[in-house]
């Protein structure tokens, strides 16, 4: 019953931790998060049923039900902004089943007290996550810019107006970009910042102004604690700004 904890290491990170280039969320990051976290909590499920005989029905219908939530999250990927959604609430159904039938298990002496505890708490945390994501710009699957519902190019000025906007596409800037390497204003170095970091800064870089809850349902794999010491060294490297006290301080890139 202890394989989940000594096979975590290796099997998770080598095959789930991995990314993929396959990505059928586009910008909705939220959807890309809440699918990654039900492969974890589903790979969870098969580890710690490995050890039940396999004609036993709670076996056989919990890995149908987890099995279940990964189709479900692809249904839903393009509605989470829709609290009522059909495929939503399909999502949240076939969540709750699967944490009664870890429950049962444990009354039946299939597995432990404490692996259930495990795998129904991140099942509720990842029901939970809808109703967050649902209040984040973040579960778009595109996202407007002002420039691009206001700028109208001007068609009559030539060949400079074309050489103009071919500058636009800055190899340098891309390449930036990537390395997630940020110059400070206050002195002008060049500031890299560490992979929560970069985390951070790709969502913040998407969603605009956001507070630490909504930043936190992005990065499941980090805690809200974690999550703001992250923020407060982003702050003191001049990479990111925070506007508000407390509970109400929202945070965007400088």
């Amino acid at each position: 019953m202890d394989e989940i904890k000594d096979t975590k290491t290796d099997i998770f990170s080598k095959f789930l931790d991995n990314p993929v280039a396959t990505n059928p969320f586009g910008r909705n990051r939220s959807g890309d998060r809440m699918y990654r976290r039900a492969e974890r909590l589903i790979a969870a499920v098969f580890l710690m049923t490995n050890h039940v005989p396999t004609d036993e029905p709670l076996r056989i219908e919990s890995r149908r039900v987890a099995t279940s939530i990964l189709q479900k999250a692809l249904a839903c990927r393009d509605e989470l902004r829709s609290s009522t959604s059909p495929a939503l609430l399909e999502f949240q159904v076939a969540v709750r089943h699967l944490i009664s039938l870890t429950r049962l298990m444990v009354f039946g002496g299939f597995i432990s007290g404490q692996n259930a505890e495990v795998v129904v708490g991140a099942a509720d945390e990842l029901g939970s996550f809808i109703t967050t994501a649902s209040r984040s710009a973040l579960s778009e699957s595109f996202v407007f810019y002002k420039e691009e519902l206001t700028d109208v190019p001007d068609l009559f000025k030539g060949q400079k107006d074309i050489r103009d906007r071919a500058l636009v596409r800055d190899t340098g800037t891309i390449k930036d970009r990537r390395e997630v390497s940020f110059i400070s204003k206050t002195d002008g170095t060049s500031t890299s910042v560490s992979s929560r970091g970069s985390g951070i800064v790709g969502i913040l870089r998407s969603g605009g102004e956001l507070n630490i809850r909504d930043i936190a349902a992005n990065l499941p794999e980090y805690g809200e604690k974690t999550i703001q010491r992250e923020l407060n060294t982003l702050i003191q490297q001049g990479v990111v700004k925070r506007t508000g006290l407390k509970r109400w301080s929202k945070y965007s890139l400088s």
